[in-house]
């Protein structure tokens, strides 16, 4: 087996012309999603790792269970005849590969316990939160909204009007309508300030969830290009965030409304601080 790599906060690995990455979190034996990924969160972190070491391939097609729409922004990529398969293992993992199945052995991975009562009430809370009849009793996000915004939000995509402005906007304060030119800000940021919010807290959309989760961590972050943001962190990590810290952003589920996954860009305390 080749040496494994982490990134994103999960595992990846590749075997002949097989990559693979895996959730690194273990409940009773069985690998699991971590608390805010899903198969095509990993997906794309599998994608944005290949192309960051300039790995060429292409992808013939992909598994159902992986919006491929999200992934797509995420990530810019096209399906090509002849490339290779992005399937979902039974095990939270993804790979890519030119043959319908993972070439690498579950029981090869390294691997982090989970608490079973946390995970299972984890999942109840998405399953609740995923209800169609599950209505958000804070600022609502049309499904029309949500999609205008998705690219600016997943691959953090900046106006460039003379100084970078993120997210985007029509006007300036002045009332000029800005250029639609457009750059991607860098996916690191150092941590400013941050706040842990409680339970009772936390948004309308995350009251499901927070409660389980002990409140919600979040963190003000500055970009080399010179914007500043707010952005959850990742679910998963039990990490204290500090100002001065490096931050990487990734992919995750953020909530659940109408039915659908909402995805979004999360901060992860950069490895090796």
């Amino acid at each position: 087996m080749s040496e494994l790599v982490n990134f994103h906060g999960y595992l990846i690995s590749s075997e002949s012309n097989c990559f693979t990455i895996y959730s690194p979190y273990i409940v009773d034996d069985d690998r699991v999603f971590g608390h805010d990924s899903d198969y095509t969160t990993m997906a794309i972190s599998l994608i944005k790792h290949l192309l960051s070491q300039e790995v060429e391939f292409t992808i013939d097609s992909v598994d159902e269970k992986i919006n491929f729409e999200v992934l797509q922004i995420a990530t810019n990529i096209e399906l090509l005849k002849n490339g290779s398969i992005l399937g979902c293992g039974d095990d939270a993992s993804v790979y890519l590969s030119s043959t319908n199945h993972s070439t690498i052995e579950q029981v090869e991975i390294p691997s982090k316990l989970m608490d079973v009562n946390l995970y299972q009430s984890m999942q109840i809370a998405w399953k609740a939160e995923l209800d169609i009849r599950n209505i958000s009793q804070g600022a609502y996000v049309s499904k029309q909204q949500y999609d205008e915004s998705l690219s600016s939000r997943l691959s953090l995509i900046a106006q460039n009007d003379d100084k970078i402005i993120w997210p985007p906007r029509q006007m300036n304060s002045d009332g000029v309508t800005l250029s639609k030119e457009s750059t991607n800000l860098s996916p690191k940021a150092n941590v400013l300030t941050w706040t842990k919010l409680s339970a009772a807290g936390a948004p309308s959309e995350f009251a499901i969830r927070a409660p389980i989760l002990g409140g919600l961590s979040t963190v003000m972050v500055e970009f080399d290009e010179g914007p500043k943001g707010v952005f959850l962190m990742v679910d998963d990590e039990d990490m204290e965030p500090k100002i001065g810290d490096s931050v990487e952003f990734v992919v995750r589920m953020l909530y659940g409304q109408e039915g659908i996954v909402r995805y979004g860009t999360k901060a992860r305390i950069h490895p090796g601080q």
